[in-house]
């Protein structure tokens, strides 16, 4: 189906919208769903994202830096170059989505579901990834230095530092 136009707020059903290159900085988007849309090169810093749904969503070179994505779901999103520096994503699950050259460094992403998930050439140093589950994800090219694994469950991803 083609994407169509929504109004971004809190509990906003923008599923299937098209989002690409919106300034949506520091927005209270609480809640919202997301699900297939185009968020690409949108920019999304400081934004309250928690419990949003970005199911199936592209994001590609999206900017979450600095967002609060608390419980918010990126189940087989495509995240390729998309900006998450010190983003707050604990609980959120990113199983099956695709980071490619994504940067994640710095974020607080404790208890959280990459399962099956690729992370391929990331910047994940200093980030915190303290039990979050990893089973079945993919990790090659990723940048880890000062990144805290602590009681993460690494099941059998394929190249994640299981010797942490």
């Amino acid at each position: 189906p083609p994407l169509r136009t929504c109004t971004p707020a809190p509990d906003a059903d923008c599923a299937n919208a098209d989002l690409r290159f919106q300034d949506l900085i520091g927005k209270d988007l609480r809640n919202a769903n997301f699900r297939g849309a185009d968020l690409s090169r949108a920019d999304l810093r400081g934004a309250n994202l928690v419990g949003a749904d970005f199911t199936d969503a592209i994001a590609v070179g999206t900017n979450f830096s600095k967002s609060y994505l608390a419980t918010a779901i990126f189940v087989r999103t495509d995240l390729t170059g998309a900006l998450m520096a010190s983003a707050r994503m604990s609980k959120s699950d990113f199983s099956g989505a695709r980071l490619f050259g994504t940067d994640v460094s710095g974020a607080w992403a404790t208890g959280c579901n990459f399962a099956g998930a690729t992370l391929r050439d990331v910047d994940a140093q200093e980030t915190k990834f303290s039990a979050s589950n990893f089973d079945g994800a993919v990790m090659y090219g990723t940048k880890i230095r000062f990144a805290l694994f602590d009681q993460v469950a690494f099941g059998s991803c394929r190249g994640c530092p299981t010797d942490w």
